[in-house]
């Protein structure tokens, strides 16, 4: 099968393994998905055109100024407004648009939660409310809980401020990428640790469900050294898939590839019958 587009990051679903879909792009015309977990153990053949049309506009580009975007979209679209990047920043709970109000209304005024995932190590984040398994498929978690629910995104992120002086909210994609030991008591400690530290003010939006998601995803075999390249360095190339994992794909020599941050590519691929 041969299949020609622009990269969007992969769709998933839980379930008791992570399903990928693969979510392209003809520039911006929609594409059929593909389910990306039907590849594991076949050989991909990719050819990068050396073209990135933005995500937003479309418009041709020798690259992308960042996540897919061109420079005038990534400072003028919302899908790349600064609440986006920092929650903190969210003003539409008090009636101010930073840049859309119908999108900022409709996915930033809605509840949002706090959460702890493990990727590499335990570490702090915010989503919105409902969408905490997705966050977590995208991340490489393999185990993630709520903390709080709160009623809008500027105040998750507030929350999100304050505990990122305590625990970290980084992930290392190589050691996300490796097998990664699961301790779910050791969420539910720091859960507890959290509502501590974050009483009594915030104590209205704890959230007593101390349920934690258990995630696995379609790995064969993970390669004992990791690499990872770019399209830009490595327009064209094969490889046997061996698993996914987050939004990297992982080649059975160990070579690896995040696809989101190639969002707005354009490639040919070829996926093994």
């Amino acid at each position: 099968m041969i299949w020609t587009g622009n990269l969007r990051k992969m769709r998933t679903e839980t379930g008791s393994v992570v399903r990928y879909f693969w979510s392209g792009k003809d520039v911006l015309d929609e594409i059929p998905e593909l389910n990306v977990n039907q590849w594991i153990g076949k050989k991909l053949k990719w050819n990068y055109e050396g073209v990135v049309h933005c995500v937003v506009t479309g418009i041709e580009m020798e690259r992308a100024y960042r996540m897919g975007m061109s420079k005038d979209a990534f400072f003028n679209s919302p899908l790349s407004c600064p609440s986006i990047i920092k929650p903190e920043l969210s003003t539409i709970h008090m009636g101010k648009a930073l840049r859309d109000r119908e999108y900022e209304e409709m996915y930033h005024n809605v509840p949002h939660v706090v959460y702890i995932s493990r990727t590499d190590k335990l570490k702090v984040g915010v989503t919105g409310h409902g969408r905490e398994q997705y966050r977590w498929n995208d991340q490489g978690a393999v185990e993630g809980i709520v903390v709080c629910v709160t009623p809008y995104r500027q105040l998750a992120g507030e929350i999100e401020v304050y505990l990122k002086n305590h625990y970290n909210d980084k992930t290392f994609w190589k050691n996300m990428l490796k097998d990664v030991e699961r301790n779910p008591n050791e969420l539910l400690d720091m859960k507890e640790e959290c509502f501590k530290l974050l009483s009594p003010v915030y104590e209205p939006f704890f959230h007593d469900d101390d349920t934690v998601s258990k995630i696995d995803y379609p790995i064969t075999v993970i390669p004992d050294k990791l690499t990872s390249f770019k399209l830009e360095k490595v327009p064209v190339g094969e490889g046997l898939l061996s698993g996914v994992k987050g939004q990297y794909l992982i080649f059975e020599d160990g070579r690896t590839i995040n696809v989101r941050s190639h969002e707005g590519c354009r490639i040919t691929l070829e996926i093994e019958d």
